[in-house]
């Protein structure tokens, strides 16, 4: 019989170690099992290096080498999203997490989807939590994604949670990919516009003028303000550049600052249209993240800390978190949000009725929703401006320019017929 030292998980996802007797790596891990825990490592005491490395070798580790993604990449996110549906279905179907990190660490073939697993099976076989594990891994999973786990572990129930976060990331890729979809058109139409106005400025109208030279004719007054306009641009264009990078650089430095932040964050609210959407995008964030976490189980309290982290406007961030100190002198939510104008006073009613007959998580879940539908209809009508801003941009330029081609044609017409 020999002494092992063990690092398991219980079933509620927290960490336990300690020792046990066993023949052998078998009848220990069998005799964890009996009594409710995962074992994730087990080490034979009083045994040489050699056998130490046996045992860690046994245990699964693997060296996993650190991926070039930077933080918050789409590439990044969409990885972490992948691997959490793949978490999720083992998981669901009764595997404990820790067996599933390590099956999807030896199952997966995918380079990043196989880092992934391998860091998250290394910091669990320590003794780690899950959502503890994924902070060590901000490339591929969001801070707010991070605390919605833990919250799942300190209740075990981690499942539905898990298929929570999988809703809303999905949610949230949906309205970007609505998004860059929509304007990826207009940018290309007006960059083509801009292109055939240096083709003409550049390099036709330069010839137009010179046969015009020749034949002793003029250029019209439209294609006069186009040369004159361009030799204006190219004359002080670089000094407004300077400039408006100086100010832009004053200006990122200053919005850095803790009082400078929260200003300019407030005024970013305050752009028409596109303000709006800033606002309902942390809405619908923070209502459905306050969702979730309220479904985990986990107190009022804690909830708001949690989501107060993930709020990355800082004039809101503030406003939420002088709210919530109301809320923990007593103050109802709705109450508390209400004094400092922090959502729409509808949605504040429905989360008020919903704090009064105890479904409040379903009342948080209709908010998010609500949120979502304003958010899609204002895209819509941001792309729907853009791409008309854009339209009428391109045709603007692309007839200027045909009107001074016809025009100086004719006027070469003319010097030829005198």
């Amino acid at each position: 019989m020999r002494d092992y030292k063990y690092v398991a998980i219980t079933h509620r996802g927290k960490s336990s170690s300690g020792k046990v007797l066993a023949k052998n790596t078998k009848e220990a891990k069998q005799k964890l099992q009996q009594e409710g825990l995962t074992p994730l490592k087990l080490t034979v005491l009083n045994k040489t290096n050699k056998g130490n490395s046996k045992t860690a070798k046994e245990s699964g580790e693997k060296p996993v080498k650190r991926s070039p993604l930077a933080r918050g990449s789409q590439k990044g996110e969409k990885l972490g999203l992948e691997f959490l549906k793949r978490l999720h279905e083992l998981h669901s179907s009764g595997m404990p997490v820790a067996e599933s990190v390590k099956l999807l660490n030896l199952r997966l073939s995918d380079p990043y989807q196989k880092e992934i697993a391998g860091s998250l099976w290394k910091e669990l076989a320590e003794g780690r939590t899950l959502s503890r594990a994924m902070r060590l891994l901000p490339q591929y999973f969001s801070e707010s994604s991070t605390f919605v786990v833990e919250a799942g572990e300190a209740t075990g129930n981690l499942a539905p949670i898990l298929a929570k976060i999988i809703l809303h990331l999905e949610e949230k890729r949906e309205i970007r990919s609505k998004v860059l979809s929509s304007m990826t058109y207009p940018f290309f139409v007006g960059f083509v516009a801009f292109g055939v106005v240096l083709f003409f400025l550049f390099f036709l109208l330069p010839q137009i003028q010179e046969m015009l030279d020749s034949l002793g004719g003029e250029l019209n007054m439209m294609a006069k303000i186009l040369i004159n306009g361009s030799n204006l641009v190219l004359t002080i264009g670089p000094f407004v550049v300077i400039a408006l990078s100086v100010a832009g650089g004053v200006l990122f430095k200053w919005s850095k600052t803790e009082k400078g932040g929260v200003i300019f964050d407030q005024n970013l609210l305050r752009i028409p249209l596109f303000g709006e959407i800033f606002y309902l995008s942390e809405m619908f964030q923070l209502s459905s993240l306050l969702s979730t976490l309220i479904w985990s189980g986990i107190g009022l309290t804690e909830n708001l800390r949690l989501c107060e982290k993930t709020i990355k406007n800082r004039f809101l961030r503030s406003q939420f978190r002088s709210a919530r100190a109301l809320v923990n002198e007593g103050k109802s939510l709705p109450d508390a949000l209400r004094k400092f104008k922090f959502m729409p006073l509808m949605q504040l009613d429905v989360i008020e009725v919903g704090e009064k007959t105890g479904n409040l998580g379903n009342s948080m879940e209709d908010s998010s929703k609500a949120f979502k539908d304003q958010l899609s209809k204002k895209i819509k009508t941001m792309t729907t401006l853009v791409s008309g801003a854009a339209l009428g941009f391109a045709f603007s330029l692309v007839a200027l320019v045909a009107i001074s081609i016809v025009t100086s044609i004719f006027q070469v017409s003319k010097s030829i017929s005198y």
